[in-house]
């Protein structure tokens, strides 16, 4: 089957709208819709005519006609269904099939014709799938407009907290008899992003840097002491512009802070990542393996990795408490951590307990893990698949892969199996959703779970073959939402108070390297 041309026109045949999907001249289609009611019955019940080089599949649309155009040997049932679909498309996107309707909704509808028809050929598409389409509704995107919500809302809280953090300093000051005006030209001096306490501890490290350079170098000349100027800039603002554009941004960063620091950088311009406003806590797995045709195991493997941030070098001093999982998992702590701690008390801390984590806003690996199976061990593959491979005759194979949800809590995201095919040639007989380029197929399932209804399922396609290995290996890709060794965070402890601080956490599963062979 190949659709020339699909056209909207008036009785007399003239074109109101028409999409080519072959190379055809404008000319060529206006000559041929003229040509069409001359070739039409007044009376008759047919839906198709022919002349000698194309024919057309028509069906009446109040006073125009909806027109298909494809050659001579075409199969007339497909092309009748295809003209269907075209049709409901058109009197779903138009109030009324007039010719004014049809002008104004002329971009919705040759979108519409190309979703329902590509090359000639047409796709494997329902009506409630091209609205879908069209409405170009992305489960991603609206992922990333609450990503971004909820970013706001913690700058906004982060606002407020550092206003209500300058309140009680203001008041403080005022406690000590501190006027007005120094606290006013004082809080000129820290940058908006960073924290009072860190720009207190750059102002030191800065004057110690710029007494080193006054007693090397012998032509600069002492500065005069003086009182503060209102309305002028303060010495140590001078000091820590000059100071922060010499040393820069450090490059590498050490597990422990040296005992002094060098200079507070701002979170928000050393850190790509996400938003963080005190302490981040990171638990990053990924999952890779085999698994055969028939659904069984051939080995897998989980590398897990504790990631720690800490955005306010207040925040630095502190304890992980773990809950660590039944299952065998082989732990390997960092260097510098406590290893004798976290066996007793299942706590993460650093040997020295007088210094703390960096706090420079970037990931810090603390913990790592590593899960295997053995034999044909299930466990870790949340999803089991079969697939169903039946020669078709002509050098085509009938495929057909089953999948299921391994456990009832489970929930997977953005799962997707890639199928290499030999050719492009390939029918796909599934509703589900699915991408079809040149030398694949991808499956997607943007959701399994027991909750959606979607644990089980299956799909089928027929393509063309010469063996099935020519359909293997296929390529899986998932996100979970849980850990695969069950290990958590429960409790973020400061080492100088005792106390919980509060903290976020993050999880981060996603398959790597998983495939069917």
């Amino acid at each position: 089957m190949v659709v020339l041309a699909a056209s909207v026109c008036t009785r007399g045949g003239k074109a109101v709208l028409s999409r080519q999907f072959r190379d055809m001249p404008k000319s060529r289609i206006e000559a041929l819709l003229a040509a069409f009611p001359k070739l039409t019955q007044s009376g008759t019940q047919h839906t198709t005519v022919e002349d000698e080089n194309v024919r057309y599949v028509y069906q009446p649309l109040e006073e125009l006609y909806m027109v298909l155009i494809t050659n001579r040997q075409s199969n007339i049932l497909q092309d009748i269904d295809t003209l269907h679909l075209f049709s409901q498309t058109v009197t779903t996107l138009c109030k009324s099939a007039d010719e004014r309707e049809i002008l104004t909704n002329a971009f919705e509808l040759l979108s519409a014709f190309d979703e329902i028809v590509e090359l000639g050929y047409r796709e494997n598409l329902t009506l409630s799938q091209i609205r879908t389409n069209l409405e170009m509704d992305s489960h991603e995107e609206k992922i990333q407009e609450i990503i971004a919500r909820n970013k706001e809302l913690e700058a906004n809280e982060e606002r407020k907290r550092r206003a209500k953090q300058f309140d009680m300093q203001r008041r403080e000051m005022a406690k000590r008899g501190i006027s007005s005006n120094s606290i006013s030209s004082s809080s000129r001096f820290p940058a908006a992003s960073e924290y009072t306490a860190a720009a207190q501890t750059a102002v030191a490290a800065e004057s110690s840097y710029e007494y080193e350079r006054n007693r090397t170098s012998s032509g600069r000349a002492p500065p005069r002491g003086k009182g503060m100027q209102l309305g002028k800039k303060s010495k140590a603002t001078d000091m820590y512009e000059h100071v922060r554009s010499e040393i820069g941004i450090e490059e590498s960063t050490p597990l422990v802070h040296p005992e002094t620091e060098p200079i507070a950088t701002p979170p928000a311009a050393a850190s790509p990542y996400a938003f963080n406003t005190g302490v981040m806590v990171s638990i990053v797995e990924s999952v890779s393996g085999q698994i055969s045709r028939d659904g069984s195991t051939q080995g897998v493997e989980v590398k897990g990795d504790l990631q720690l941030r800490i955005a306010d070098p207040a925040l630095s001093k502190i304890r992980l408490a773990i809950d660590l999982p039944g299952n065998v998992a082989q732990f390997k702590t960092h260097p510098n951590v406590d290893k004798a701690l976290f066996s007793s008390s299942k706590m993460i801390g650093l040997k020295d307990a007088s210094r703390g984590f960096p706090s420079n806003n970037n990931p810090l690996g603390v913990l790592r893990w590593r899960l295997t199976s053995k034999g044909d061990d299930a466990s870790l593959v949340p999803l089991s698949f079969t697939c169903w491979l039946s020669p078709g005759g002509a050098g085509t194979y009938q495929v057909t892969i089953e999948y299921e949800l391994q456990s009832d809590g489970t929930i997977l995201e953005d799962v997707a199996v890639t199928i290499p095919i030999p050719s492009e040639a390939a029918e796909v007989n599934s509703d589900s959703l699915y991408d079809h380029g040149g030398n694949y197929i991808r499956w997607r399932l943007p959701v399994i779970s027991e909750a959606e209804g979607t644990s089980s399922g299956s799909f089928d396609f027929t393509a063309e073959g010469d063996e099935e290995g020519d359909f293997f290996p296929m390529e899986i890709v998932f996100k979970k939402t849980t850990p695969f060794a069950s290990i958590d965070v429960l409790d973020v402890i400061g080492v100088e108070s005792g106390e919980s601080v509060p903290f976020t956490k993050e999880i981060k599963v996603e398959a790597e390297n998983f495939s069917i062979v």
